[in-house]
């Protein structure tokens, strides 16, 4: 097993506010290779690190991400105080650019990008695929783009854009067009959604697993043919495996 075989679901979110820079960098100091962040859009555009279109679980502010210009959600806190009380109070946004900057200091570090369905329903998917992939280019190297819409991946690959992902919360049929198009380096599919009967190792795409939570669950994902496994408890995962970073 390799440190390789695990991904940092939305950061080290067991023990800091997710998809904000701190998880994304507590992910990393703790032997994390692999991060996933999702994308959403401010009302000007600019693409930030944030799963929810609504603002209030976790910066407790009314209304929706792209109700507000960058400049004003720059000045908000992302504390996530619902899930961790005031240990972070003054926790900012993520922006992608932030990310970016990450990675240039990680180089051993790749991304999976979610663009976010929301942000596509709100802006369009020119919009969104513009805004991340020019955001993104200075690390493409290194960042997959994953995605629930497979068309917003499609644009993205018109418009030149080379690693993709895709997500599924049902079991998709791996024969499928948009597949075959895509050429996905990886399927992440929810844990529920896989059928029983199904022999991993015999798919045509590599099939990545989420949300794992436990080293027991890990093995057994494993021993069914997965080649990696999505983590809200990256570190504790990397600690059980003796794949902690020195």
């Amino acid at each position: 097993m390799q440190a390789e075989n695990f991904v940092a679901h939305r950061g080290w979110r067991q023990h800091y506010p997710e998809n904000t820079l701190i998880a994304f960098e507590q992910a990393i100091q703790a032997g994390a290779v692999n991060i996933e962040l999702d994308i959403q859009l401010s009302a000007d555009h600019v693409p930030y690190v944030f799963h929810d279109a609504n603002l209030m679980r976790m910066c407790q502010r009314e209304g929706l991400i792209w109700d507000y210009p960058a400049a004003e959600l720059d000045t908000f806190f992302a504390s996530e105080s619902y899930r961790l009380g005031n240990a972070f109070p003054h926790n900012p946004m993520c922006r992608l650019s932030d990310i970016v900057d990450l990675l240039q200091a990680n180089p051993a570090v790749n991304a999976y990008v979610e663009i976010k369905e929301e942000s596509l329903t709100q802006f369009g998917e020119q919009i969104v695929v513009n805004a991340v992939i020019n955001a993104l280019r200075p690390v493409a190297s290194r960042c997959i783009l994953i995605s629930f819409e497979l068309s917003a991946l499609r644009l993205a690959l018109h418009e030149g854009w080379q690693r993709f992902g895709a997500v599924f919360d049902v079991w998709p049929d791996p024969q499928s067009a948009a597949l075959v198009e895509l050429q996905p380096e990886v399927l992440f599919c929810d844990r529920n959604c896989v059928p029983i009967e199904v022999d991993l190792c015999t798919l045509p795409w590599p099939i990545l697993i989420y949300e794992v939570g436990s080293k027991i669950e890990a093995d057994d994902w494993f021993a069914r043919g997965a080649v990696a496994v999505e983590s809200f408890l990256v570190g504790e995962l990397l600690r059980e495996y003796n794949l902690k970073s020195a």
